[in-house]
């Protein structure tokens, strides 16, 4: 019988490698499962044993001049949440299917369309081929899976827990893209109204109005004052209109500049939360996505400590990172979760009291979960709203603009067929 080598996981999260034989592979992994192993990888060991010069191009590809894989991941574009909601769903369904872990990825590796997934996917391969464990090869792309992903693929592999990490991060991730769908397509109408009513603006201002100008200047006739004052402003604003558009480039590069570093990025995400009316939606969505997220990881054994200090970095506010980090703290020296929150002054009242009931419940992770819930249906009304009320206020600026547009060129041919009569 055809000798199999494999490596897998234990229930108790304990990696296990040896051989045995079995007819097939589909033998040999059916024999695997009944032990209650989790198998990362199973194949052939004669075929495995083959000299190096066969090696494949993708593994040279991979490899730097020393023989040591490369840490080089400077891709041209990021994989979208759907991608990856959808990529890590395949393969919690996979690997609860007793699929190895690596026939997984290669499998759907083999289907996906994002290149930047797509070229993930076969790196992954390779370094599990190799003998990697999961949640180093999931490290060594930090721009695709984030460092929740692999603190829980860790914690997966230590407690044998892998499939079940699996569909908890695909359900998580599925739930947050279809939050951030929702909003791209109750933003998607008002974005398009205010990109229309620019162009209408600089059309009007660069072409439409110098022409008049132009005609009334010719006539000789006296304008009135209302047409002289929008005249002028429009007439300086296309000569002088290079200067303005380098100088509000400078100034969007430079407030970008800033906002990229240590001060301005705490700056930028104070400003965003004190904004008024945006603030408080902003707010509520990130306070989700970090109740979700704190959600998960408590529910997969992480330690509270380890669990709040992943969750501050995906909450991707330097403000409430901080808080955060020290609601940690408070609670490495001895303090209660909700008593730590409730000194940080940033959560809300009503995160305070269901975190009480949680911890005295032993049910912190279902209750995450609620708040999460109650605060993205929140987000959504809210945001339905604001959308609701901006188209008509947008249509109103744009019909004010005309307006005055229009009056400026008419007035003058009021005032001078008034006087021809």
């Amino acid at each position: 019988m055809p000798l199999f080598s494999y490596i897998a996981k234990t229930n108790e999260g304990q990696e296990v490698r040896s051989s045995l034989e079995a007819g097939t592979r589909l033998e040999a992994l059916e024999s695997l499962r009944k032990k209650g192993l989790t198998v990362i990888d199973l194949f052939n060991a004669e075929e495995k044993a083959r000299p190096a010069a066969g090696a494949s191009t993708e593994a040279l590809k991979l490899a730097s001049p020393s023989g040591k894989p490369r840490r080089s991941f400077s891709f041209s574009s990021k994989v979208k949440m759907t991608d990856l909601a959808v990529f890590c769903r395949q393969l919690a369904i996979s690997v609860n299917a007793g699929v190895p872990l690596r026939d997984a990825i290669e499998g759907i590796g083999m289907e996906l369309e994002q290149p930047v997934l797509k070229r993930v996917s076969r790196d992954m391969v390779q370094q599990l081929h190799d003998g990697q464990s999961f949640s180093e090869v999931i490290r060594r792309h930090p721009k695709v899976f984030n460092e929740m992903f692999y603190g829980l693929v860790k914690v997966a592999e230590e407690s044998g827990k892998l499939p079940e990490t699996l569909s908890q991060l695909a359900s998580y991730l599925e739930r947050a893209d279809r939050l951030q769908r929702r909003i791209r397509a109750l933003a998607a109408y008002p974005v398009f109204i205010g990109i229309f009513f620019l162009v209408i603006c600089l059309i009007m201002t660069l072409f439409i109005l110098p022409r008049f100008t132009e005609i009334f200047s010719g006539l000789g006739a006296e304008l009135p004052v209302f047409t002289k004052i929008i005249f002028s402003v429009n007439t300086f604003f296309v000569d002088n209109f290079l200067l303005i558009l380098i100088g509000v480039s400078l100034l969007v590069m430079s407030l970008v500049f800033y906002g990229r570093s240590s001060s301005g990025s705490y700056r930028k995400d104070l400003i965003k939360l004190k904004a008024p009316y945006a603030g408080g939606c902003l707010k509520k969505y990130i306070l989700a996505r970090f109740c979700r997220s704190l959600a998960i990881m408590v529910n997969s054994g992480v330690p509270i400590s380890n669990a709040l200090e992943i969750c501050a970095h995906a909450t991707g506010n330097q403000l409430l990172k901080r808080n955060v980090m020290g609601v940690r703290e408070m609670i490495m020296t001895g303090n209660r979760i909700s008593a730590s929150l409730d000194k940080a002054g940033i959560f809300p009242g009503l995160i305070v009291r269901m975190v009480a009931v949680g911890e005295d419940s032993g049910q912190l992770p279902e209750v995450l979960d609620n708040v999460s819930e109650l605060y993205e249906d929140q987000v959504e009304v809210s945001i339905m709203t604001t959308m609701a009320l901006f188209e008509p206020l947008i249509i109103c600026v744009f019909g004010a603009f005309i307006l005055i547009l229009v009056l400026a060129i008419y007035l003058p041919i009021f005032t001078v067929s008034m006087n021809m009569r």
